[in-house]
């Protein structure tokens, strides 16, 4: 029952943002497409980078096609359109293949104490992430990770955790969290641990880093992160440079990183009693708050670690509605922008985008501080953090 009835209705929510999203099949032409999606606030990246890549072309990811993701999350986008390379085929098989990701997310939470599935199974969210872009290939492999981190079966998760890592890279935020807490079997576990990513890292990418056809295409992923510019976020809020100031706020972002990793290995070093899930949740809502960039189907993965962590229902139902209203808002001044609104769409920047964009990292804040608070148990919540958080050898 844990499991069946949340599936029940992730699953509902998981049709209707199939029936909202694919009509855009049905509009070949880029900016076409743009048009249209925006407008209904539908848009897709599946659909639209597939399209602007040549669609059925089957370019072979970094030997043949550069691609701003790195290994495994490039190759989730390319085999699919080996199988179905015409526009309704390929959305059709990635959309079904991103919602049984959801449901293994959903199944995961279910299969661990102290989670609370209903944050994710319900949540709106799912409804115009999960067709959004690609984001739920990298999160099934993060779940399955601390799954089988919180069995025990230390050498699994980390291997699952690589995989996490070179889908969508951010997962190493958790991946260092789960190696600290490993120091409190042993030094060896840990650094067993670092060497099994690197073994991870290495089989992964060197195919693709070595052969010189491919190299450049492959290190694409890292010169695209640093060189991008600055898309709505703080640093934006404050009057920064979209463009000239994106390497400070690569440095800023690295340091506020590395600040909050810092913090949370003193006080785990000194305490021993760090809740591992509530941690990486705060550390993940750090990052996503400092980055230059906060691509809206972040919003997955904030939802899918304050499941993980338990996190209260008025704190996750209102991380829902909040990631919603952050997608109305974001695509419809993309709407504006595209129609050419003149004096609407300034307007809406100012007194509706702008401000949104605001309370966005508002909540992202809160997220962090609610995890942070949390994450060291009181003495009723001791015994349970202490089953959750020390993984059975």
């Amino acid at each position: 029952m844990r499991f069946r009835l949340p599936a029940l209705v992730c699953g509902a929510l998981l049709v209707l943002g199939y029936a909202r999203t694919a009509p855009g099949t049905l509009h070949t032409a880029p900016w076409g497409y743009r048009n249209w999606s925006f407008s209904a606030l539908a848009y897709s990246d599946i659909l639209a980078l597939h399209e602007d890549r040549g669609g059925g072309q089957n370019a072979f990811p970094y030997f043949h096609d550069k691609i701003e993701y790195p290994v495994l999350m490039g190759l989730g986008i390319w085999w699919p359109s080996v199988l179905a390379p015409n526009r309704l085929g390929y959305f059709a098989l990635t959309y079904a293949l991103l919602s049984l990701c959801a449901l293994g997310v959903l199944f995961l939470l279910c299969a661990m104490p102290g989670t609370q599935p209903w944050a994710w199974a319900a949540s709106p969210a799912l409804l115009v992430y999960v067709p959004l872009n690609w984001d739920s290939f990298g999160l099934l492999p993060l779940m399955l990770g601390i799954y089988l981190w919180s069995r025990g079966r230390t050498r699994w998760a980390t291997l699952a955790l690589g995989v996490a890592v070179w889908t969508k890279f951010f997962p190493v935020l958790v991946l260092s969290v789960l190696v600290l807490l490993a120091l409190r079997k042993s030094v060896r576990t840990a650094l067993e641990m670092v060497a099994l990513f690197l073994a991870v890292s290495l089989a992964v990418n060197l195919p693709f880093a070595l052969p010189e056809i491919s190299r450049q295409n492959w290190a694409w992923f890292f010169e695209y992160n640093r060189s991008r510019d600055i898309e709505p976020s703080l640093y934006l809020l404050f009057g920064a440079n979209a463009r000239t100031f994106a390497p400070m706020a690569n440095l800023i972002s690295a340091s506020i990183s590395l600040a909050a990793a810092a913090l949370i290995a003193a006080v785990e070093l000194r305490t021993r009693r760090l809740d591992p899930l509530r941690v990486s949740c705060a550390l993940v809502c750090v990052f996503f708050a400092a980055n230059k960039v906060f691509s809206p189907q972040y919003w997955l993965w904030v939802v899918a670690l304050l499941a993980l962590a338990g996190a209260p229902g008025f704190l996750a139902a209102a991380t829902g509605c909040m990631a919603l209203a952050d997608f109305i808002v974001s695509f419809s001044f993309l709407h504006l922008q595209q129609s050419r609104g003149g004096a609407l769409t300034s307007w809406f920047n100012v007194e509706i985008f702008l401000p949104m964009v605001a309370l966005r990292y508002a909540f992202l804040i809160g997220c962090a501080l609610w995890a942070a608070a949390h994450s060291l148990p009181g003495p009723l919540e001791q015994s349970h953090s202490s089953q959750q958080s020390q993984p059975a050898v």
